[in-house]
């Protein structure tokens, strides 16, 4: 089929709407689709209009977890966690709005240069793993996407397959608990050694109490990585104390 009538047909029983402001074709200007590769494909939609986009945050915002085995682990984020960009994620993760990864890949590219060190050059991206079962049922690893996006704008090699989630794990936005945060992480990543250099930086979407993160890098470190830092979409602020480990998230906000 002629990809513009294809466009066409998908329009008419699918129309698009802005998940932030509900305007539809036709009243704004709209957001274009990029490339299809990294898990993006053709018939994907952002389903977002350029107004709203123009008035996400510019400035990336920064921090820090803190863990016995990570003194100082910087975090890199395009913006302060906020209801709309929680919206946003939810729709590209659980309703399969796969579209949402380039203009919310787009926000990786300031916070990235923050975590980008000339003397030391950085290697590759490391999206964190989904589960096979998760993954299986999504169809696809939001992380992923956002990971291949960012890294080639920035000319980066991306390495979807060194970190692995060995075992299904509860979601961590539906645990209240600190201590369960932790413990659902327990032994959940493993990571293959290093088959072209050494600095790596961890992808994820979004970045609360920092036990995810935290448990992949101690996966990729016990396998020889060196890990630079976290990039993500939104980080929250606060600070959480449990299980004799800090996971502080400080500065920059």
């Amino acid at each position: 089929m002629i990809p513009g009538l294809a466009s066409i047909i998908l329009e008419l029983l699918y129309p698009e709407t802005c998940l932030l402001c509900g305007a539809g074709r036709g009243q704004v200007p709209w957001m274009a689709t990029g490339a299809t590769r990294d898990g993006l494909r053709s018939w994907d939609r952002p389903h977002l209009c350029r107004a709203c986009v123009m008035d996400w945050p510019t400035d990336p915002v920064t921090g820090r977890l803190e863990d016995v085995n990570f003194p100082d682990l910087p975090v890199a984020a395009g913006a302060r966690t906020n209801p709309d960009l929680v919206k946003l994620v939810g729709c590209f993760k659980y309703h399969g709005i796969r579209g949402l990864g380039w203009p919310l890949a787009g926000m990786l590219a300031r916070p990235l240069a923050t975590l980008m060190d000339s003397s030391d050059p950085l290697d590759a991206l490391v999206p964190v793993a989904l589960h096979r079962a998760r993954r299986r049922a999504r169809g696809f690893n939001q992380a992923e996407i956002l990971a291949g996006v960012a890294a080639r704008a920035a000319g980066l090699t991306l390495l979807p397959k060194v970190l692995v989630r060995r075992r299904a794990t509860a979601q961590q936005a539906k645990i209240d608990s600190p201590e369960q945060r932790r413990r659902n992480l327990v032994a959940a990543f493993r990571a293959r050694g290093p088959a072209a250099g050494r600095n790596v930086v961890l992808v994820d979407d979004l970045v609360t109490t920092g036990w995810t993160v935290l448990a992949a890098a101690e996966a990729l470190r016990a396998s020889g990585w060196r890990v630079r830092g976290v990039l993500a979409l939104g980080l929250a602020g606060g600070a959480k104390n449990s299980g004799g480990r800090v996971d502080t998230l400080r500065g920059g906000f």
